[in-house]
């Protein structure tokens, strides 16, 4: 029930167009429950920024399901943290995926709109942000390499007929990943820096919390209004720890 709950709460989190500073900035600290760290970088050549799920639609010539940020950022390449939580009852869950742009800080986020060619749904009133994942994964790169990851995954499977690019590629890359970290991430593997084969260039892919969905991006902005951080929200650890704390006093309560 209280993982049920949880979830319930946390959907309502991650479809929220409005993020707390103060919320984020909690996960990016160091106790017994709560980590962050660099996962690996991103390079950018071209500073148009595309976020989708690597595993089920950045893949395909489909560009509403990867959208492209509407603004761009200045070439370049980039440090890519996630923060994440523990808790007994959810285990280890990635939280949110933070790109430093800039380093100053935050003092506001915005919603990070597509590109009205890529928006997932256009409404009446306008396009919505936004992109869906259903393999449980996210990956954040440039256009050009998003162009890229798409000839290598249909001449993969040219050369790899009948087999999957998950099960027969990906999964030994991400089992990699948790030996080298075995204490930040499943054994599974929740988060890679990949190059492209070709040219080298990397993306980052990162487990999308509490798996498939449909997520926000928002860009940080400081103080002079200009952007220095670009994040996506996964888990709020606050409302597993908040649960915690409800069941923790319930059970107090039966044992008195």
């Amino acid at each position: 029930m209280i993982i049920e709950e949880i979830f319930k709460k946390n959907l309502k989190y991650i479809n929220q167009i409005e993020m707390d500073v103060d919320t984020i900035n909690r996960q990016f600290v160091k106790t017994v429950k709560r980590f962050y760290l660099t996962v690996g970088t991103v390079d950018l050549p071209t500073g148009r920024i595309v976020i989708g799920d690597p595993l089920a639609y950045l893949y395909t010539e489909n560009k509403k399901n990867s959208p492209q940020l509407k603004y761009s950022v200045a070439p370049g390449s980039y440090p890519v943290l996630v923060a994440l939580c523990r808790s007994r009852y959810t285990g280890i869950r990635m939280c949110t995926l933070k790109v430093k742009l800039k380093d100053t800080e935050v003092t506001k986020y915005e919603v990070a709109y597509p590109t009205e060619e890529t928006a997932f749904f256009k409404a009446v009133d306008g396009i919505v942000s936004g992109f869906p994942v259903d393999a449980g994964m996210v990956a954040i790169c440039d256009a050009a390499v998003a162009d890229e990851y798409r000839e290598f995954i249909g001449e993969w499977h040219k050369n790899n007929p009948n087999k999957n690019h998950y099960d027969d590629y990906f999964e030994e890359i991400f089992k990699e990943s948790a030996k080298k970290l075995p204490q930040f991430q499943r054994e599974d593997g929740d988060f890679t820096e990949w190059k492209l084969p070709e040219s080298g260039r990397r993306m980052v892919m990162v487990s999308s919390g509490f798996g498939d969905g449909f997520y926000q991006v928002f860009w940080g902005k400081d103080k002079s209004e200009e952007i220095c951080e670009l994040i996506i929200p996964f888990v709020n650890p606050d409302i597993i720890d908040k649960a915690e704390e409800e069941l923790s006093e319930v059970l107090s309560i039966r044992l008195m």
